[in-house]
């Protein structure tokens, strides 16, 4: 089935449509709203909202890019607005969030560099995400999240240097 296919069923609300996409996408989508949430119960809540937003706007897709492409985009941006709900989000990185790696977890699955990334603090966590897995520039990450490009760009800095340290720290390199 082609993605205009899917399309044209999530228009008129075809429930197998429906079903085909959460299939064929769902997969992806979980784990982008992983990467964002720190826990499982929050990330499968952004999934369902993700679809829900899918279904709803299917009409708004424009060709000019991936079907594909567009969910991911939604993906994110409902995961970063959940994040801004909360009261204390925050990109300021205070000594409560750093903590240095054991030393025990080797850095050698992907579920190890899934568990890393959720030891970064919200704000290095989510810059990290956007710029070096979802491929956004500083100037359209300081717009989403509404901080400055600066902001961006240290917090990725930051972001780096503790994922390095927990990855040499690590017993399996």
């Amino acid at each position: 089935m082609t993605d205009k296919e899917l399309i044209e069923g999530c228009l008129k609300k075809n429930r197998s449509i429906q079903n085909e996409v959460y299939k064929r996408y769902g997969p992806k989508v979980f784990g982008i709203c992983k990467r964002y949430m720190k826990d499982r119960e929050r990330a499968e809540e952004m999934v369902m909202n993700t679809f829900l937003q899918v279904f709803k706007k299917a009409g708004q897709y424009k060709e000019n890019g991936s079907f594909e492409g567009w969910i991911v985009k939604i993906a994110v941006n409902c995961c970063l607005m959940e994040l801004r709900k909360k009261t204390n989000f925050s990109l300021e990185i205070t000594p409560d969030d750093v903590q240095l790696p054991s030393g025990d977890d080797p850095a050698t699955t992907n579920d190890d560099i899934r568990a890393m990334l959720k030891t970064l603090p919200e704000g290095a966590r989510i810059v990290f995400n956007l710029f070096a897995i979802e491929g956004y520039k500083h100037t359209e990450i300081a717009e989403r999240l509404r901080i400055s490009e600066g902001t961006s760009k240290s917090q990725l800095h930051y972001a780096k240097e503790k994922l390095k340290l927990t990855f040499f720290n690590s017993d399996r390199i």
